[in-house]
């Protein structure tokens, strides 16, 4: 009942913090600008108004302070100042680029060593008050609770999880939408597990995020910007981390799983054999090409990120 009334209140709450920061983004003309190698119809949506992932992070920050035992517990006090510190991140690269007119932020490696060093200070309260030796199933078998091996292996989860998130957020409403999902799922899977502090953060997202929704679906109102994606993304990796059930994330965030392994593909591809295998990545991009419409793709993706959040809790007790 409790994660309900998170999901319900924050779903509310973000929807009149959004109004007043869309309008103030909307008056200084805080911008998307929008790359030139991306699909010739996303030129239209030059100038939309982009951080609009503010307001959902400052609704999963009030209700972590005023729910969560933040300023006891070590381990959420660390998976806040995770989540504020990759939202930082994005919001330096989303500056960077209406600084300079173009989507050229920090530079990848930038990003990246930034990204590990503040992975890194959140594995490192966790395996410091031991949370890697509670490690279950699959990762216990592989001796992932010895801390010197759980160490890397949260920090690839927490990096690749954002940065999959990321490239996700490249069409009207499909980070916002999959996200929900995502942390729908990670709230049931918290409750299962009896674990409610986890399972209120994981729902005042889910209903934080559907109500961006709302501005955020075809033909956006405002993007959710790298500030909400990285966040975002930094956040519900960090959660199923706290949950123990690192490899579900895998599962649950099958959709990004998607994105960013196509990105791969398509790099890798073209250095070896100067061959592409899809239209244009992320996938979204893709299937854009093949001639499905936005919303289509939209609505697809979410579909496909239900099934898999369902695959994920189904399998999550074996793993």
């Amino acid at each position: 009942m409790n994660l309900i009334i998170a999901f319900f209140f924050s779903l509310v709450a973000c929807w009149l913090i959004s109004n007043p920061i869309i309008w103030l983004l909307k008056v200084f003309k805080i911008g998307q600008n929008i790359r030139q190698e991306g699909p010739a119809t996303h030129l239209l949506k030059e100038g939309t108004p982009t951080m609009g992932g503010i307001p959902i992070l400052l609704t999963i920050i009030l209700f972590m302070i005023i729910f969560v035992n933040v300023d006891i517990d070590m381990k959420y006090f660390g998976l806040l100042f995770l989540f504020l510190s990759y939202a930082a991140i994005g919001f330096i690269d989303n500056s960077l680029k209406l600084k300079r007119r173009q989507n050229e932020g920090l530079t990848g490696r930038q990003k990246l060593i930034w990204q590990v060093i503040f992975a890194a200070i959140f594995s490192g309260i966790l395996v410091w008050g031991g949370h890697a030796g509670s490690v279950q199933g699959i990762l216990k078998y592989l001796h992932f609770d010895l801390p010197w091996l759980y160490f890397p292996f949260a920090c690839f989860v927490i990096v690749g999880g954002s940065n999959a998130v990321n490239l996700t957020d490249g069409l009207d409403g499909l980070a916002t939408s999959t996200l929900t999902v995502a942390f729908a799922a990670t709230a049931i899977l918290a409750y299962s597990l009896q674990l409610m502090d986890p399972g209120i953060i994981a729902a005042t997202a889910a209903g934080a995020t559907l109500s961006f929704l709302w501005f955020n679906m075809y033909p956006a109102e405002v993007f959710m910007g790298d500030v909400g994606s990285m966040g975002l993304g930094a956040l519900l990796s960090g959660l199923l981390i706290l949950l123990h059930k690192e490899l579900v994330f895998a599962v649950i965030g099958g959709v990004f799983l998607l994105e960013a392994v196509s990105v791969m593909i398509q790099v890798s591809c073209y250095k070896l054999f100067k061959r592409r295998i899809f239209k244009m990545t992320p996938l979204h991009h893709h299937f854009e090409l093949m001639g499905l419409s936005e919303p289509v793709v939209v609505i697809l993706f979410t579909a496909i990120g239900i099934i898999f959040a369902a695959v994920g809790l189904w399998i999550s007790p074996f793993i």
